[in-house]
């Protein structure tokens, strides 16, 4: 069942010291009040990420039906103490002209840090930077920056584009970087359609990031063969392997050459793309036999994780997710997104390091559902609604697992994963997510907990 291209044998419910995950809980419920009054909702936990020893999530309201707290905006949410409550760090509650909320999605979150200057001046003390981006309604991609001091929030707007129907310009990840050639600390930033844009620590301007006024690559100049979501490409991914940055644009990875005049080169174009709307997903470094190696996931009909070497743009596939899915759930597995956002490096108490990688699946329509499964017919196609996830171990074995929590609703995609911030938390693991696929949803927005061993 397993292409012959594929390079270790993945296995499913294997017995191997070092179990990711025991106690599960939900740590963050949508549709409450937080401890300070503010409500705290929405259809996905699109992103998380740690930052000064605190844990950072964005949701979002794409396809919400809204109740009786009324239509929201996206919201940043802060979780403090493992044993506390999520409470709302910032609410992106402008209003259109017509009333309607702006801002429908947090679409990238990342912490941040400088250790020197644009100029490449080693900074007095490092600088750390927690960065958001949303959906806005009105085109506009902003950048917004949380500064430490006052906790509050300052935007500044790096592009203005015009939506359209099918289309809502957007800035999908954040990277970071040492420039190999001038020593700056660079920050960048994704956006659909203009490309990827470069910035540098500055405390004199807004958000004390310095905003190149044009992006470093543009998707105009990249092959047109895979024309993407609504036939736009989208910048999904950044990943640092043997101090050079690569990122995922469509069905592409491009490498940076560093400079003062810095350019991309493509290193990898993947020839068997199948259906798919956004191409390369959660690029990610991986040790390989004495140096790095790249792993991607591509989203669709030839849904897979590959290894890429960076050097030369060879690759193979280390498993096959829709054979491998097919075969683990009994179902006919169409569809997968794997890695939404990035893979999570886990250390385990016995010294190794493995990969989570977050999934959710479209199965046939009138594929049998075994016991133990759940579907959710959703017009144009069925989900498989648990919250799946893969564990990579360092020899390249691949094991899934579900995570069992006392979830309200089904939870249908596990988009983001991060170990804790907390020093008293031991070894516990966040999980969000939910992916509203295009079909009405209200509340439904999640966070858990998993206690490991």
């Amino acid at each position: 069942m397993f292409s012959s291209a594929t390079a270790f044998v993945a296995q499913v419910g294997c017995t191997r010291a070092g179990r990711p995950e025991t106690t599960v809980t939900l740590s963050y419920r949508a549709g409450k009040h937080d401890p300070d009054g503010h409500f705290a909702g929405g259809t996905e936990m699109r992103v998380m990420t740690a930052h000064e020893g605190k844990l950072y999530g964005g949701n979002g309201y794409w396809e919400d039906i809204p109740g009786q707290e009324g239509a929201q905006a996206a919201q940043i949410l802060v979780l403090e103490t493992p044993d506390g409550a999520w409470r709302v760090d910032h609410d992106f509650d402008e209003r259109l002209p017509d009333g309607r909320r702006r801002h429908l999605a947090v679409s990238a979150l990342q912490s941040i840090q400088f250790d020197t200057d644009g100029r490449g001046k080693t900074l007095s003390q490092p600088v750390s930077l927690l960065l958001a981006s949303t959906w806005d309604l009105t085109g506009t991609s902003q950048v917004f920056t949380r500064h430490n001091d006052t906790g509050r929030w300052s935007a500044l707007i790096l592009s203005e584009d015009k939506p359209t129907p099918n289309f809502l310009p957007q800035i999908r990840c954040f990277g970071s970087h040492k420039d190999r050639v001038t020593g700056a600390d660079l920050v960048f930033a994704g956006q659909m359609p203009r490309g990827i844009f470069s910035g540098s620590y500055d405390p004199q301007t807004k958000g004390h990031i310095r905003w190149s006024s044009t992006p470093e690559i543009t998707p105009a100049s990249i092959s047109n063969a895979f024309a993407g979501l609504h036939r736009r490409l989208r910048v999904t991914s950044f990943a640092e392997a043997n101090g050079r940055l690569y990122a995922t644009i469509g069905q592409h990875v491009f490498e940076r050459i560093d400079g003062p005049s810095p350019q991309w080169r493509s290193i990898y174009t993947n020839s068997i793309p199948g259906r798919s709307e956004t191409g390369l997903r959660g690029l990610t470094a991986v040790p390989f036999v004495g140096t790095s190696m790249l792993l991607a996931t591509v989203e669709g009909t030839a849904a897979r994780v590959l290894r890429i070497n960076p050097e030369t743009g060879e690759n193979i596939t280390e498993l096959d997710l829709c054979a491998f899915l097919s075969q683990s759930w009994r179902m006919d597995v169409r569809y997968v997104i794997a890695a939404y956002n990035d893979m999570t490096s886990v250390s385990l108490p016995e010294g190794e390091n493995v990969l989570l990688i977050g999934l959710m699946a479209f199965v046939a329509k009138k594929t049998p559902v075994p016991a133990g499964h759940h579907v959710v017919d959703i017009g144009y196609g069925v989900v498989e609604a648990g919250a799946w996830y893969l564990l990579r171990w360092p020899d390249g074995h691949y094991m899934l697992r579900q995570l069992a929590a006392p979830f309200p609703q089904a939870p249908v995609a596990i988009r983001a994963i991060k170990c804790s911030p907390f020093p008293e938390d031991g070894n516990s693991l966040y999980f969000a997510g939910y992916d509203a696929n295009k079909a009405s949803a209200h509340n439904s927005a999640w966070i858990a907990r998993a206690q490991r061993i």
